[in-house]
């Protein structure tokens, strides 16, 4: 029995196993496709084939073929017993051989993936590689954190990026304390063969001490981080990551095409439809409430956007352009000029954790926030918006403005529209891959033969298919070797919105009219006494616009369980082009949008600064001192007294700014851009001095005696500074010259607007 003796304990080997034996089922709760439950078997078999071949007497490469032999067989074994019983064992294998290699074609060249068995296939691969390498690194080479980290952080992506409902932030915390038990106990195992190698004498019960300690503090541990405040959203952070943005979104793009039939979820902690968007198999998006939207009067045709999606290819692409930054004090996009166009401005108030993009209705020509807008410039020179993101997360709470170029066109005006298409249009919102179905075309054509024009084409394909196919979300993927839109419309005929938008923006492709496909938000419930739309998870749609030269982009619903609204045969409103901003009075005014009574009714429960009321006026002191009076008097004192502290506590800094001279260059900085002045990172000193002096003529001599000090304190040899320069004085001169200036620059703005 000597021989089976583990030196380090089977107590080691048991919290091994536990551990990837508890990441295995957190993938296997993910639910994203069926097979992953040999998973946690798979990880528990590599870690015995670690613990057999780190305790043999084999060379470590030796002990490596051999578990990449036993791996083999049990990984083909394994996915084999998925497959159908019929199918004799060789051409399982070769079927399991034969679905990687198309895999990896897709992979190094284009198409999706929709073979949910390659992505089972990858994870048990990648589980044998966890357990064999956490056993080895135990037994063979004590090598702690080899053994921890890499099935710590695959369970941490597991559970970060998981949005369903099960609790997989369980499994990460047990997982933690399961680890913090492994390090103690295998660095006890070191100590002792220490102690017995120098013939210290120790308590042989030392170990269950140990485990015993172990196992309080890490339970202490993560009762502390449970409770902990979680980290909220943060600007800084947002700009450090910023240059990482375009690969990790490349990244998720092509995961996301390889994996297309996994399940997907919505949730509280990312956007939808900012991505690809597959026709993958079943989607669950919860209820969460995502938004509540005030507007001034209810919108006959309305959605929330998010991305616009232009390239088919058994999935859409997201249309890319370039990247742009928009600030609020830019005004309005400057998208095309359209007829039939009214502005309509929203109040967003965000209900998400972490909501990147900026909604509204289309189109979004305007926030006040700023905005990342993806953009391409059209041949007029307007700009052709894809997305509009903001600038800084969105936390809980947060509240925005936009503005959106909504089309009132009539079908009367579209029927008569043009059809003749600008180049991008025609060069962007045409394109079909050679996989769309002969059927897919002749039923096209079957049901635009009879109409003339691309309105009642649009309609024709559009009730068709709200006739024809069953709102299902929970359709499996279409097979390989069928394109998406011929099976939904001649196997399935079932599917969910992105199989609607897809079928009919396809089917009109092939009839020369552009079209494409749009996510983000059906309207949501309408609440009458707050004039506001409640969006929630459930609400996460895609739908089709067609594009109609002189109107732009019209929007239609092809999904039968969301109802259409019909637009009028004559004009219903809405002038011959959207307003300008001149015409707009205050358009991102909240408060005079939603009244201050909707705001104190809606911004309370979402954590935004509760605006009191004004209190009435009191009545006059009689000879009898009311306790309420009083109150409201002591009050008063405390916020003059507070408001005196600040107003002293902030000369005592401004007048340390004010006496160094770096400290108060960047202070002209502040001031220039408070006055409207377009400095560049790429401005001299001495080039800002010149641009904040023509702003400022009358401070001429102060601006260009704090710059030249500056300059010689920081980039002279010696920096040497000079002690008889009254850097306060030059301030003293300045500064009621850029305060009228500076007011002066902002009643200018009023007026204007």
């Amino acid at each position: 029995m000597q021989r089976f003796r583990l030196d380090e304990g089977w107590s080691t080997l048991l919290l091994v196993w536990a551990m990837v034996f508890i990441a295995g089922t957190a993938v296997v709760q993910m639910e994203l496709i069926e097979g992953l439950e040999i998973v946690p078997l798979i990880g528990t078999v590599a870690i015995v084939a670690g613990l057999a071949l780190g305790k043999s007497r084999f060379s470590d490469r030796t002990a490596h073929l051999f578990s990449l032999v036993y791996g083999a067989f049990v990984y083909f074994y394994l996915l084999g017993l998925i497959l159908p019983g019929e199918l004799p064992w060789r051409e399982r294998v070769f079927d399991i051989v034969a679905r990687q290699v198309a895999w990896l074609r897709i992979a190094f060249g284009e198409g999706t993936g929709r073979d949910g068995l390659v992505f089972v296939m990858h994870t048990s691969a990648v589980f044998w590689l966890l357990g064999y390498t956490a056993s080895w690194y135990t037994f063979r080479h004590a090598r702690v954190w080899r053994a921890v980290l890499p099935t710590g952080l695959v369970l941490l992506s597991v559970v970060y990026y998981y949005f369903g409902p099960r609790p997989l932030v369980l499994y990460l915390g047990l997982y933690s304390l399961l680890a913090l038990l492994y390090i103690s106990q295998t660095h006890l195992v070191s100590r002792e063969k220490e102690w017995r190698l120098f013939s210290v004498r120790y308590e042989r019960g030392i170990r269950l001490t140990f485990l015993r300690a172990s196992l309080f503090a890490g339970l202490l541990a993560l009762l502390i981080a449970w409770y902990l405040p979680a980290m909220s959203a943060s600007a800084a952070v947002n700009d450090a990551v910023s240059n990482v943005n375009q690969p990790w979104r490349r990244f998720q793009d092509t995961w996301t095409r390889l994996f297309s039939s996994l399940r997907t979820y919505g949730g509280a902690a990312t956007d939808p439809y900012t991505e690809s968007l597959i026709l993958g198999g079943p989607r669950t998006v919860g209820d969460e409430l995502v938004m509540d939207i005030y507007v001034a009067e209810k919108l006959p045709y309305v959605y929330w956007q998010a991305q616009v999606f232009d390239t088919y290819e058994d999935g859409w692409r997201p249309a890319r352009g370039e990247e742009a930054i928009h600030f609020p004090e830019d005004g309005f996009l400057d998208v095309p000029v359209l007829l039939a166009r009214q502005t309509v401005t929203q109040t967003v108030i965000n209900y998400r954790s972490s909501s990147g993009v900026i909604y509204g209705a289309p189109e979004v020509i305007g926030s006040s926030r700023q905005m990342l807008i993806n953009r391409e410039i059209d041949e007029t020179g307007h700009e052709l918006v894809y997305s509009t993101l903001s600038r800084y997360i969105l936390r809980p709470g947060d509240a925005y403005d936009v503005v959106s170029s909504n089309s009132v066109a009539d079908a009367t005006a579209l029927r008569a529209a043009s059809t003749n298409y600008p180049a991008v249009i025609t060069d962007n919102y045409l394109q079909l891959p050679g996989t769309i179905s002969e059927e897919t075309l002749d039923l096209a054509t079957e049901l635009t033969a009879a109409y003339d024009n691309p309105f009642d084409k649009a309609i024709a394909v559009r009730d068709w298919l709200r006739r024809n196919v069953v709102y299902n979300d929970q359709v499996p993927a279409p097979p390989q070797s069928v394109e998406p839109v011929h099976h939904l419309l001649f196997v399935s005929r079932q599917g969910y919105c992105n199989y609607y938008a897809s079928a009919m923006a396809v089917m009109l492709r092939s009839q020369g009219i552009p079209s494409r496909v749009l996510g983000g938000y059906a309207q949501g419930e309408w609440d009458e006494a707050s004039s506001s739309y409640r969006v929630r998870a459930s609400n996460a749609h895609t739908w089709v616009e067609v594009y109609f030269p002189a109107y732009g982009w019209i929007q239609f619903e092809p999904t039968a369980s969301i109802p259409v609204v019909e637009r009028p045969e004559t004009p219903g409103g809405g002038g011959d082009a959207f307003d300008s901003p001149e015409n707009q009075p205050n358009p991102l005014d909240r408060e005079s949008l939603l009244g201050e009574d909707a705001l104190l009714d809606n911004l309370d429960p979402a954590g935004q600064p509760i605006v009191s009321e004004s209190e009435g006026a009191s009545e006059p002191l009689g000879t009898g001192l009311d306790p309420a009076v009083l109150l409201r008097a002591g009050i008063a004192l405390v916020i003059v007294g507070i408001a005196a502290a600040l107003a002293f506590a902030a000369g005592q800094l401004n007048a340390r700014v004010e006496a160094d001279v770096r400290r108060s260059y960047g202070r002209l900085g502040g001031w220039s851009r408070h006055l409207g002045i377009p400095v560049r990172p790429a401005h001299t000193p001495y080039e800002r001095a010149n641009l904040l002096t023509d702003a400022v003529p009358e401070g001429r001599v102060p601006i260009r005696n704090l710059t030249q000090e500056f300059v010689r304190q920081t980039f002279s040899p010696a920096h040497t500074e000079d002690p008889a320069f009254d850097t306060p004085g030059q301030w003293k001169q300045l500064r009621p010259l850029l305060l009228r200036k500076t007011l002066r620059h902002w009643i200018d703005r009023l007026r204007r607007a």
